[in-house]
C-alpha cells in the first residue's frame, strides 16, 4: 500500500488512479523501476567507502534518477532525462572501469546491472542498451590492448580476449533473453487487451439490445396502463358527475360523490406522473425540469399567479431510476404549499448543475407562515422523509420576503 502511494505520487496528475489511460502501465513501470532503483544504487557507496574509493558517481546517478522522477511527475515526460541518465551512467561506469583494470575490472558487472535496469524500465527502447554495452566493451578492450595493461595481466589472468568475449556473450544472452521476455509479455498483454475489447464490445451490444427491449416494454406498459386506467377513471368521473346532477342539493350522499370525483381526478393525476416516469427519458434531469415547468405553468394559471423557470446548461447527466418520481412528488407538494400558506404573487422554479449533482429549487415571494403546532403537518415532513430515503439533500430557507425549498440530487456524469 505504501509503495503504491509512492508510485502514484510520482505519476502525472492525469494518470494518477486512472488505469484506463493508454500510457498508465508504461509510466507506472518507469516510475516503479526508478523508485526501486534509487535506494539500491545508494547501497553501493557503503562498500566503496569502506574500500576508500570514490562514491561521487553513485550519488550522481541516484540524483539523475530522482530528476527523471520529478520530470515524470511535473511534466509527464521521461524519455529525455532517462536518455541523459543513460549517457552519464556510461561515463561514470567507464571512469570506474578504467581505474580498476579495464576489461579485467570487476566494475564491468555494473554494465550488466545497467542492462537489466534499462530493459526492465524502458520496454520500448531499453533493448538498445545491448548494442551500446557491446560498443563500450569493444572500446574498453581496445583501451586494454593499448595501455600496456594486457601483457602485465596476461601472466596472471590470461589474455584480455577471453573476458572481452565472455562479457559480450553475457550481454547478448542476458539482454536478448530479457528483451524477448518483455516482448513476449507485451504480446500476451496485447492479446488480453484485444480479448477484453472483444468481450466488452459483445457486452455493449447485449446491453444495448436489452436496453432497447426494456424501453419498448416500458412504453408498451405505459400505453396499456394509460388506455385501460384512463378510460376506467374517466368513466368513474362521468358516472359520479351524472349521479351528482341527479341528487338534491341537501342530499347526504352528495359529499360522498364529490369525494369520489376528487379522488378519481387525483388518481388520474398521480397515474400521469407514474406513466411519465416509465418513459426512458425520465432519468434525464433536463426532461424532469421541463416536466415540472409544464406542471407549474398549468397549476399556477388556475390561481392567476406568475410562474417562471430558470435553468443553466448541463452536460450529459443521468438521474437514478427512482429519483425523478420522488422529485415530482416533492415539488408538487411544495407548489401546493405556496398556494396554501405563502400568499405569494410570483414563483420561480430553478435548476442548477454542479459536478456529480443537480439542485432543483422553488422560490416564492410570499411570507413564511409559522406552522400551527396544534395541527398535524405532513407536507414538509414527507419532503424530508423522501429526501432522506433517496439520499437527496433537502434545504429550506425561510425569509420575510419569501421561501426557498431546494433539493440536491446525485447524478451520474458522462463525458
Amino acid at each position: 500500500m505504501h509503495f503504491d502511494k509512492v508510485i502514484n505520487y510520482f505519476l502525472p496528475a492525469h494518470m494518477r488512479h486512472n488505469k484506463a489511460h493508454p500510457r498508465y502501465h508504461e509510466f507506472r513501470t518507469v516510475v516503479s523501476s526508478m523508485v526501486v532503483g534509487v535506494p539500491l544504487v545508494l547501497l553501493f557507496p557503503f562498500l566503496v567507502l569502506f574500500l576508500q574509493k570514490s562514491v561521487a558517481g553513485y550519488y550522481m546517478n541516484a540524483g539523475l534518477l530522482i530528476i527523471t522522477l520529478l520530470s515524470v511527475k511535473f511534466f509527464g515526460h521521461y524519455r529525455i532525462p532517462m536518455s541523459i541518465t543513460a549517457l552519464v551512467t556510461y561515463f561514470i561506469v567507464y571512469d570506474w572501469i578504467k581505474d580498476s583494470g579495464l576489461i579485467f575490472s570487476p566494475n564491468i558487472s555494473v554494465l550488466h546491472i545497467y542492462l537489466l535496469g534499462a530493459i526492465w524500465a524502458d520496454k520500448k527502447y531499453g533493448w538498445w542498451a545491448i548494442f551500446s554495452n557491446l560498443l563500450l566493451f569493444g572500446f574498453i578492450y581496445y583501451q586494454t590492448l593499448h595501455t600496456g595493461l594486457a601483457p602485465a595481466m596476461q601472466a596472471t589472468l590470461g589474455g584480455p580476449l577471453y573476458p572481452f568475449g565472455m562479457h559480450c556473450l553475457i550481454t547478448i544472452f542476458f539482454g536478448g533473453f530479457l528483451a524477448y521476455q518483455q516482448l513476449d509479455q507485451e504480446r500476451d498483454r496485447a492479446k488480453v487487451r484485444a480479448l477484453q475489447d472483444q468481450k466488452i464490445h459483445v457486452l455493449d451490444e447485449a446491453v444495448k439490445k436489452r436496453t432497447e427491449q426494456l424501453n419498448s416494454m416500458r412504453e408498451n406498459i405505459a400505453t396499456d396502463f394509460h388506455d385501460e386506467t384512463g378510460n376506467i377513471l374517466a368513466a368513474i368521473t362521468r358516472q359520479a358527475i351524472l349521479l351528482k346532477s341527479k341528487l338534491k342539493e341537501n342530499d347526504e350522499a352528495k359529499p360522498v360523490v364529490d369525494s369520489i370525483i376528487k379522488n378519481s381526478n387525483s388518481l388520474y393525476a398521480a397515474s400521469k406522473d407514474f406513466l411519465w416516469n416509465l418513459n426512458h427519458n425520465s432519468d434525464d434531469p433536463q426532461e424532469l425540469f421541463h416536466y415540472l415547468t409544464g406542471y407549474g405553468q398549468v397549476y399556477y394559471n388556475q390561481f392567476d399567479m406568475a410562474f417562471s423557470a430558470q435553468a443553466n446548461t448541463c452536460g450529459q447527466q443521468q438521474l437514478d431510476p427512482l429519483a425523478a418520481l420522488n422529485i415530482i412528488y416533492i415539488f408538487k407538494e411544495a407548489m401546493t404549499n405556496v398556494i396554501k400558506h405563502a400568499g405569494a404573487k410570483e414563483v420561480l422554479l430553478q435548476m442548477s448543475c454542479h459536478p456529480n449533482k443537480i439542485t432543483y429549487a422553488l422560490q416564492d415571494d410570499g411570507h413564511w407562515k409559522p406552522a400551527d403546532t396544534g395541527q398535524p403537518h405532513y407536507g414538509l415532513t414527507n419532503m424530508e422523509r423522501r429526501c432522506q430515503k433517496n439520499q437527496f439533500v433537502f434545504s429550506l430557507s425561510k425569509q420575510a420576503t419569501g421561501t426557498r425549498i431546494a433539493v440536491t440530487v446525485p447524478v451520474n456524469t458522462f463525458v
